[in-house]
């Protein structure tokens, strides 16, 4: 079996060389390897190899000045050569390495068989193969072959220099246009951006500088240390995150924290957080958006559903106290009405105590938004002064007190009595937050709001009246301002308040279309404002009613409903003993046969909230079918809302807990 020559493989490319090297290895041909032409030529003359394969497009010495030296070297000459390239593919490429005696030209790539088949013909001497034609020796020929195919090849080389460099400056352009967009989009961006690697600013957008109050993103970028844009604390907390990221752990891409302002205030931010290769090197790209702002909202979200579900609890328990109260009023004054000494001071001190309850009934319906109100155009301004004189007595002389009251100030319309109760309260609590004296101070003025004024505050954009009463007092820390309007929450030591005059402030304003806020902070006093909204143009304010001592009678037929039995019991006696007749029923339904059975009935009067599937609004929608026109009295504990719409013309509301002298002048006022 004839032994297979040795191989040297001639190429400058290290794929090229492992691939022929282990496809000729595993045919079992020993193989060296060469990387230029002059390298080849040096390791054949020390040890000439049995077959060479060489590419012609290399470094030092190409593969056609090797092919020229090998065949006219006396040992070399008759050593089969094997071009194998994939550069010089023309035919006028393969022309020239004959002429130089190339013992076969192949062109890259090819099956790893056929190439197999080509190396063993040529090695054997298998016809085809192995060239039968010597190198030609006119050089001067050889020479000119070889310049125009070194020509063609530049020139093709050159073509395609061309077309890459276009390609290059393409790509340029593109990264470029790319980077001009990028730079666009990031420096447009409402969010703050921050790529820093260990807390060491690299790239910063003007929306960061604005967050933080710093003039230009430069500034930020020139910054030691951006650890200063965080709070103490959390700086740690960031570092270990960062870490972490930057390492491939699994960590919060969004987390809150707090930042701080050049100026020193803190703000709340929500930050998005992922790594970034910024100069071949990992950096922390960070996406902040100020949530101070919506914070504050949610905060104050939080706190109105707390205070609406504390109102409808009081607001429920003020109802059920209405009616106690109305009994024990009612009884009282009908005791007082008796001949016995005795017996009139014990009524008179119940009287008085029932209405200091109802007093007190009246302060957890006006936080629960369910008291009755009486809204009338209302000049602040001239109410404030007639004030003047009980505010005085209330807050003693100790004090100073000052009223801003500008003219031309526009009309609210509020119930009047209430807003006097809303400022009397907000006096006396200035008064007991001055114990070693200071000022109160009454303003008023016209506000416009438009929408991004009305955006925190739950109003619709308009005119609003302005009431500011500020004091400087010892003022309230953060936790104490938070629950200010909860009811019965208060400082003051035990007997020395209800707790429910600031919640009673708060829910009148509320049930007028306002709004109120409160601004105080430790030893810097306490500011409340009051926003009212403007009375309707045209509407002029209410004169002062004149109250006649006498109590109106009467002998009209009424319809009374109340499921209470001591309430109908009561009311059916101070309705009797005013000349009426009264008929009286436990619910709607026994009503609705009572009109159908009896007639005459003049007045209905009921119980708005009733059991048994007919409550007081549903029965007077009833009988006002049955008698078209007939007069109605609702009696609530509740405000007008309880009554379900508003009122038609003959249909009345009387709020519990009510005098025999409120009951006497609602009673003529429906009948009129």
């Amino acid at each position: 079996m004839t032994s297979l020559p040795r191989v040297l493989i001639v190429d400058d490319n290290e794929d090229n060389l492992y691939y022929l090297r282990t496809l000729l290895t595993a045919y079992g041909y020993e193989v060296e390897s060469a990387s230029h032409g002059a390298e080849a030529l040096t390791m054949a003359r020390h040890s000439p190899p049995g077959l060479v394969i060489s590419d012609l497009l290399m470094p030092v010495m190409d593969g056609y000045t090797l092919m020229r030296q090998w065949k006219q070297d006396d040992v070399l000459r008759d050593i089969p050569f094997v071009v194998y390239t994939a550069t010089y593919t023309a035919p006028e490429d393969e022309h020239l390495a004959n002429d130089l005696g190339a013992d076969a030209f192949i062109v890259k790539p090819m099956e790893p068989d056929q190439l197999m088949l080509c190396i063993q013909g040529v090695h054997s001497g298998v016809p085809g193969f192995k060239s039968v034609h010597t190198p030609r020796a006119d050089d001067q020929d050889i020479v000119k072959q070889y310049s125009a195919t070194l020509v063609r090849k530049l020139e093709g080389k050159t073509i395609q220099l061309e077309a890459a460099n276009r390609e290059l400056q393409r790509e340029i352009a593109e990264r470029k246009l790319a980077d001009i967009r990028l730079e666009t989009l990031v420096e447009q961006a409402n969010i703050g951006i921050l790529v820093h690697r260990n807390f060491r600013p690299i790239l910063a957008n003007g929306e960061m500088a604005r967050i933080f109050g710093y003039g230009s993103k430069d500034e930020i970028q020139k910054l030691p240390d951006c650890k200063v844009l965080v709070a103490d604390g959390e700086w740690e907390r960031i570092e270990a995150c960062n870490k972490e990221r930057l390492e491939g752990g699994d960590v919060p891409a969004f987390y809150d924290l707090k930042g701080r302002k050049r100026d020193g205030t803190f703000i709340d931010l929500e930050n998005r957080a992922f790594a970034i290769q910024w100069d071949d090197q990992l950096a922390v790209c960070s996406m902040l958006t100020d949530v101070t702002q919506q914070r504050k909202v949610e905060a104050q979200l939080r706190q109105s559903q707390r205070l609406e579900a504390v109102g409808q609890m009081t607001g429920g328990i003020a109802h059920d106290f209405n009616n106690l109260l109305t009994i024990i009023m009612g009884n009282a004054e009908l005791i007082e009405e008796t001949a016995d000494p005795s017996l009139r001071a014990l009524a008179e001190v119940a009287r008085k105590a029932a209405e200091r309850g109802a007093e007190l009934t009246g302060r957890l319906l006006a936080f629960s938004r369910q008291q009755p109100l009486n809204p009338k155009a209302t000049d602040i301004n001239v109410l404030i002064s007639r004030m003047d004189g009980l505010i005085r007595r209330a807050i003693g002389g100790q004090l100073e007190i000052k009223t801003v009251l500008p003219g031309n100030l526009w009309h609210v319309f509020v119930d009047p009595s209430q807003l006097e109760n809303a400022l009397l309260n907000l006096a006396i609590n200035a008064r007991d937050a001055m114990p070693d004296g200071g000022r109160l101070t009454i303003e008023t003025g016209n506000i416009r709001m438009d929408d991004a004024a009305v955006v925190d505050r739950g109003l619709a954009p308009g005119d609003y009246l302005l009431v500011t009463v500020s004091d400087t007092g010892t003022g309230m820390d953060r936790d104490t301002l938070a629950r200010a309007f909860e009811p019965f929450f208060t400082t003051k030591e035990v007997g020395k308040g209800s707790g429910l005059g600031l919640s009673m402030v708060y829910g009148f304003v509320a049930q007028s279309r306002g709004h109120v806020r409160i601004h105080s902070a430790p030893g810097q006093g306490t500011t409340v404002r009051i926003y009212l909204p403007r009375a309707p143009e045209g509407v002029a304010p209410a004169r002062p009613e004149i109250r006649d001592g006498s109590l109106p009678r009467g002998s009209e037929k009424i319809l009374l409903v109340d499921d209470d039995a001591m309430v109908r019991r009561m009311v059916v006696t101070q309705l009797e003993n005013l000349g009426y007749r009264v008929v009286s029923a436990v619910n709607g339904s026994q009503a609705l046969d009572l009109l159908k059975a009896e007639g005459g009935f003049d007045l209905l009067f009921t119980d708005v909230v009733m059991p048994g599937g007919l409550n007081g609004r549903q029965l007077a929608d009833e009988a006002r079918k049955l008698r078209p026109g007939m007069r109605v009295i609702f009696s609530s504990g509740y405000a007008e809302s309880a009554v379900g719409g508003d009122l038609e013309p003959g249909v009345h509301l009387l709020n519990k807990p009510y005098r025999r002298s409120d009951l006497a002048k609602k009673v003529r006022e429906a009948l009129a």
